[in-house]
């Protein structure tokens, strides 16, 4: 059965009840329209057919047998077939399918039609399919049509431009030299238009970055105009002229002034214009505004005007839209690296975004709080993290444990406050704390700490011990803490009077295998306020606040044996939890070795576990337990004595580790001025002055835009420690990279590079290709080599492509691998991120490294190289120009 109208076939798959019912139907209709195509050769027939095809296509089912017939729909004199045909292509085709070559001669055909509405058809399909080979055939007719004396006209072929030059760059000659007219046009359409035709060239070639430049100020006219002029009824949206255009135009601004501080400068005025003069009442004018500032810190502008972006997207923290509030976090996260002082501002505000019902929102703002972490803001950071860490979701908490564990490690001030806090990290998400996290916090107590500090960090585990099992970190590293120094626990510390308490006594009336681990094992110490109940007992522990000083317990012996017995023998812990228990029982018998009772205790918890089902449980009680017996009294001691801290490789936290949006930023480029770089040595001041000044800026920025400085498109600062001599003038390249002179551990410039010369190639594409395409050596050391292969593009001709690729030819694997470079003031750089940071043996990786060079000078890199080999941190700073004068 055929339904013979589209209403009918759409009446028929409605009333359908089951999936089952709608597949039928669209199949029989399927064949039906298949059986027309072939019997019955009609354009009203295929017209109907069409419309039916593409309901079924918005349905999901597969239509592709109509392609062509949409291309003979198209060919109908009649609007209403071409506009259903066109229609079929742009939906049923796309660029890559062979069949859309027939397409061309349809399209030259209604070009040059006298009915505007076909001819606006076609160049809309022209700008949703176009191929490379259709865009070199009909970019003629659609330059013509860019004259044409309608504005219609105009408009779609300003758009079918944009089709063009993004599939073919190098047409952009003819469109280009319409820019200006296109940009002063009167109606809104057209300039809309224009403002993408032109981004879009100035995202290809240089040339046309160039005239966008010369042509701010036609721009700027234009913005100046959308703010001044009355709200026209035809492009009024909330009282706000045209609001879509003005975010058009603030991106090609955005695009044009990157990289330029005179474009920067003529924009300051209008920039300043847009944020005090739009409302932000409304949502047109808070996308407005946002454009504004990323505008702002997308270009070299002036600090004032960064700071009134920053406190713009600061004020949208407080919108009620969802939206706003996530686009604000998501572009503060990125200008943080280098606008820390004037995100800080806003700090308390992210840290309400904490609590936000949204999810999107708090993922966010977590991301932007840890990027916020300082030397100066850590612990109020820290702790309002850690009140959120309980009820954070599942999927958060993972990263959160691990970078407050790196937030602690990078930034406490004391071993004392990174210890604390590190236990609440492991008492609140120890389910979600990494081994290496672990064992670096349990060797930082062992090797750093003295006996106040193990004193307080058992005493402290204890207590927490007491109150939750659950985490399994925290029993690991809780259990062996009390294990290790349970002669410490239970002794006075030499300041009493700060942590004084009555002991525990032992929980009468309750048997082992009564004893509950949630319990009171031992009292904790009292709090300031604090008073026991009607039994004398103490109060039971609330929930950790992270604000509040940690509990802490002083038990009796037998208090601390009930405690590992109660561990081993739960069933909340891990084999492995349970292992480490047996083991700190065992040791409690070199610490308690003159209290016969303590180790009867011992060996009746161990004697639990000998008929264990797990094997290496049963074994360690089985062997304890001999250990306990008199026949080794003499040996005991020495075994179980008190263990030197634990030895592994320490492998250093990732650069991006509390700020991952620094790594992956590309949508927004963030460039300070020259004028604001304090490497630039100003008039009159000493190299000593500019050094102690560029130390004083650094030490506001937060540890991830310390760490992109080396990466930043501007040149970094001079380091105090390396101070540059007024008698020697400073190299450019030792300057970005806070050196004036290479270190003596570094490669020497010459010999380090151990490039060859390739053979000349003839040249091509307009420039020349001499030494292109070719390997050079610059790094062969401890394995790993190191080689840049240069590139170019035709439509980039002073953009040269560097691909770096590291080998690892020895016979360990290369680890944290970490490649910086740096090139003189007259060139510019952008790096990509590499393909891995862990090269096995025999394995390669690779790392893009693109440099601008509009002088044509030769490229001199300073390349600073770090990785682990073995367990040894390598570090190199060395310089390499070996090559040729062609790759320039």
């Amino acid at each position: 059965m055929s339904f013979f109208r589209l209403k009918d076939l759409i009446r028929a798959v409605r009333v359908c009840k089951t999936a089952a019912d709608e597949r039928g139907v669209i199949q029989r209709e399927s064949a039906a329209i298949r059986t027309s195509f072939k019997e019955v050769d009609s354009q009203d027939a295929r017209y109907v057919n069409i419309q039916k095809l593409l309901y079924i296509y918005l349905l999901g089912y597969p239509v592709q047998f109509g392609q062509l017939e949409c291309l003979k729909l198209v060919a109908s004199p009649k609007f209403a077939d071409k506009r259903v045909g066109y229609l079929g292509v742009t939906l049923l085709l796309d660029e890559k399918q062979d069949i859309l070559t027939l397409l061309t001669n349809s399209l030259k055909t209604d070009m040059h039609s006298t009915d505007d509405y076909i001819v606006g058809l076609a160049l809309g399909t022209l700008s949703n399919v176009a191929s490379s080979e259709v865009a070199y055939d009909l970019v003629d007719e659609v330059e013509r049509l860019l004259d044409s004396p309608r504005s219609y006209l105009r408009k779609k072929a300003t758009l079918a431009g944009v089709r063009i030059i993004r599939r073919e760059p190098e047409l952009f000659t003819p469109f280009l030299h319409r820019a200006k007219s296109l940009l002063g046009d009167k109606h809104h359409g057209v300039q809309m238009g224009a403002v993408a035709l032109l981004a879009e060239m100035c995202n290809h070639t240089q040339e046309a970055l160039d005239e966008g430049r010369r042509l701010v100020p036609v721009i700027v006219n234009q913005l100046r105009a959308l703010l001044g002029s009355g709200s026209s009824p035809e492009h009024d949206v909330g009282g706000i002229s045209n609001p879509f255009l003005q975010v058009a135009i603030l991106r090609l601004l955005r695009v044009v002034a990157r990289g330029s501080q005179h474009a920067a400068d003529e924009l300051n005025d209008v920039l300043t214009l847009v944020a005090t003069q739009t409302d932000s009442s409304k949502n047109v004018g808070t996308a407005i505004l946002y454009e504004c500032a990323v505008t702002a810190l997308a270009i070299p502008s002036e600090q004032a005007l960064r700071v009134m972006a920053i406190n713009m997207l600061g004020k949208f923290l407080g919108n009620r839209d969802n939206n706003v509030r996530y686009v604000a976090l998501a572009t503060l996260s990125a200008a943080v690296i280098t606008e820390a002082p004037s995100v800080q501002r806003h700090r308390a505000t992210v840290i309400q975004c904490l609590r936000d019902n949204d999810i999107s929102i708090r993922r966010r703002a977590l991301d932007l709080s840890f990027a916020l972490i300082n030397e100066s803001n850590v612990k109020p950071i820290v702790t309002e993290i850690l009140r959120v860490l309980p009820h954070a979701d599942l999927e958060f908490k993972p990263s959160m444990v691990y970078r407050l564990s790196a937030a602690i490690t990078l930034f406490g001030d004391s071993l004392e406050w990174r210890i604390d806090n590190m236990l609440r990290v492991l008492s609140l998400g120890g389910k979600y704390v990494n081994a290496r996290d672990m064992f670096k916090f349990i060797r930082l107590i062992a090797l750093e700490a003295d006996e106040n500090l193990q004193r307080r960090a058992a005493r402290i585990s204890f207590a927490l011990l007491e109150r939750d099992v659950s985490q399994e970190k925290m029993v690991v590293a809780g259990t062996w803490l009390v294990g290790e120094y349970a002669d410490l626990l239970v002794a006075r510390s030499n300041n009493a009077a700060a942590v004084a308490a009555s002991p525990t006594s032992p929980v009468g009336g309750l048997d082992d295998d009564d004893l509950d681990i949630l319990g009171a094992l031992g009292k904790p110490l009292a709090k300031k306020g604090d008073s026991p109940d009607s039994s004398g007992s103490a109060p039971v522990l609330a929930a950790l606040d992270p604000s509040e000083e940690l509990p802490q317990a002083i038990p009796e012996p037998a208090d601390i044996v009930r405690l590992l017995s109660a561990i081993a023998g739960s069933s909340v812990v891990s084999n492995s939890s349970r292992h480490i228990a047996l083991t700190a029982l065992a040791k409690l018998s070199g610490r308690f070795a003159d209290s016969s009772a303590t180790l009867a205790s011992i060996r009746t918890a161990l004697g639990k576990h000998t008929q264990s089902m797990d094997v290496e449980t049963q074994s360690r009680a089985v062997e304890f337990g001999k250990l306990l017996s008199q026949e080794l009294d003499a040996v005991r001691t020495g075994v179980v004595d008190r263990m030197p801290a634990p030895e592994y490789t320490d492998v250093p936290y990732e650069e991006y580790v509390l700020n991952p949006t620094a790594m992956r930023m590309k949508a927004l480029t963030i460039i300070k001025r020259p004028a604001m770089q304090p490497v630039d040595f100003v008039e009159g001041e000493s190299a000593k002055e500019a050094a102690v000044r560029a130390a004083a800026e650094a030490s506001k920025q937060s540890v991830v835009s310390d760490l992109l400085n080396l990466m930043d498109e501007a040149p970094a600062a001079v380091t105090a420690s390396q101070p540059a001599t007024a008698a020697k003038p400073v190299d450019a390249l030792a300057d970005l990279l806070g050196s004036a002179t290479l270190s003596s551990t570094s490669p020497p410039t010459k010999t380090a590079a151990l490039h060859h010369v390739a053979s000349p190639t003839e040249s091509s594409g307009g420039f020349a290709t001499e030494g292109l395409d070719s390997e050079y050596d610059i790094y062969n050391s401890h394995g790993l080599r190191i080689t840049l292969t240069p590139s170019k593009k035709p439509t980039l001709p002073t953009v040269v492509d560097l691909l770096a690729t590291f080998y690892n030819e020895g016979e360990m694997a290369v680890s944290g691998l970490n490649f910086l470079v740096a090139v003189p003031k007259s060139q510019k750089l952008q790096i990509q991120p590499p393909s891995g940071q862990h090269i096995s043996v025999g394995a390669t990786v690779t790392q893009l490294v693109r440099v601008s060079n509009p002088t044509k000078t030769a490229i001199r890199l300073r390349i600073k190289l770090g990785y682990t080999v073995d367990g040894q941190a390598q570090e190199n700073m060395f310089e390499y120009n070996g090559f040729p004068a062609s790759v320039v």
